[in-house]
């Protein structure tokens, strides 16, 4: 009797147990909930920057210029990335984003990705960094950090005049920091120096372009295959070291990206361009120089009653005149130039464009039809050699 009990008591307790799986079995099955959205601001910016087509990058230096072309035109942005930050030879890392532009960003949902540079490109600066994995390590931590408490999308290394025998250490701290902030959901790129051969010195008379030690220490293949996106400085292709020419000439520029995208997967490159260009006076035996803004090249053919001139192969617009001074030959950048090399961007299939700097283009640059469609596509969630920056800063 008691068995019995006992079998009907447990034929009740699994029939319990089981009632509501039945159920549910004879129920209509409901669609899969879609997954969620990003919860954090590093992999919200994460998404939002690596879908965009393409991924519109501009820098910012400080001026006030550059914040009301920035806040003007921030809705055509993916990427802000001011140049506010410094690392030192022990891995201290000082600067601050100015709060204005901070504001704006946030406010029209764009990433801030700061530039991190070796104060005035020191090389042996940088080498004393590079050398040190205490000091890498401590510049790793700083660098996290100040991406967490500013919510940055992650950061540009912007290190340059890089010894070229300490090439192998730089791709090591590249690695190094890339392994840091994509632990925490952020991104790394880095700014290189173009190259056209994997020889330094390159002194191959076959080749009209040359590697110059400015672009030696950028190991491209390596590089590569470690950030999520680089931005190829194609610009000072003539500077103040060099005689008078464009500041991204047109077939210089395509010769750059044929080298760096045969190493380097063709959606990790951003085209950089420049909205500056450059004077150069000759008086006597002496050159001088200085950077020029869309603005400044059409005041001064206003002033001196002269036209623009345009160069064929190199697809950039220049011109001449004289005064008590010298000779002057101004080459700039105007909204054909531009697109010119936005079209290389597309002609090579890039990822997108990175442009130096706000507040000196032309105006007419922002309605190009070519740059609309390009427009950014965004997720509901979501004294210088060629190359360097230096140029806005010391000519």
């Amino acid at each position: 009797m008691r068995r019995i009990i006992r079998s009907v008591t447990g034929l009740i307790t699994l029939t319990v147990m089981l009632l509501p799986h039945l159920i549910a079995a004879q129920l209509p099955t409901a669609s899969p909930k879609p997954p969620a959205k990003p919860a954090s601001t590093p992999l919200r910016d994460r998404w939002h920057v690596l879908d965009a087509r393409p991924l519109a990058m501009y820098y910012y230096a400080p001026d006030s210029q550059g914040i009301e072309s920035f806040e003007e035109h921030v809705s055509q942005m993916t990427l802000v990335a001011p140049q506010s930050f410094e690392v030192d030879e022990e891995g201290s890392v000082e600067g601050a984003v100015p709060p204005a532009i901070l504001e704006t960003a946030r406010r029209a949902k764009v990433a801030v990705m700061p530039l991190v540079v070796n104060p005035g490109f020191d090389r042996e600066a940088a080498g004393e960094l590079l050398r040190s994995l205490r000091a890498q390590q401590r510049a790793v931590t700083n660098l996290a950090r100040l991406a967490a408490r500013y919510d940055f999308a992650g950061w540009q290394l912007d290190l340059e005049y890089i010894a070229p025998e300490d090439k192998t250490y730089y791709t090591r701290f590249v690695q190094r920091a890339a392994a840091r902030l994509h632990s925490e959901g952020r991104l790394l790129s880095i700014a290189v120096v173009p190259r056209f051969s994997d020889v330094y010195p390159d002194v191959d008379p076959r080749r009209e372009f040359h590697s110059g030690e400015w672009g030696a220490p950028y190991d491209f293949r390596a590089l590569g295959r470690i950030v999520d996106f680089m931005t190829l400085m194609t610009y000072d292709h003539h500077s103040s070291a060099t005689p008078p020419g464009p500041v991204a000439g047109y077939d210089w520029v395509k010769a750059a990206l044929e080298y760096a995208t045969e190493r380097v997967p063709r959606q990790k490159i951003l085209l950089g361009i420049p909205f500056y260009g450059r004077e150069w006076v000759q008086s006597g035996d002496e050159t001088s120089t200085r950077t020029l803004s869309f603005a400044d090249a059409q005041d001064l053919m206003d002033e001196f009653s002269v036209s623009g001139l345009w160069d064929e192969r190199w697809r950039t617009p220049w011109f001449q005149y004289s005064d008590a001074d010298g000779l002057h030959t101004d080459w700039y950048e105007n909204s054909r130039s531009l697109d010119a090399k936005l079209r290389l961007m597309q002609e090579f299939h890039l990822r997108g464009f990175a442009a130096w700097r706000l507040g000196v283009e032309d105006p007419a640059f922002w309605s190009l039809s070519t740059l609309k469609e390009r427009a950014p596509q965004r997720r509901k969630h979501a004294t210088h050699p060629a190359g360097t920056r230096a140029a806005l800063k010391k000519d």
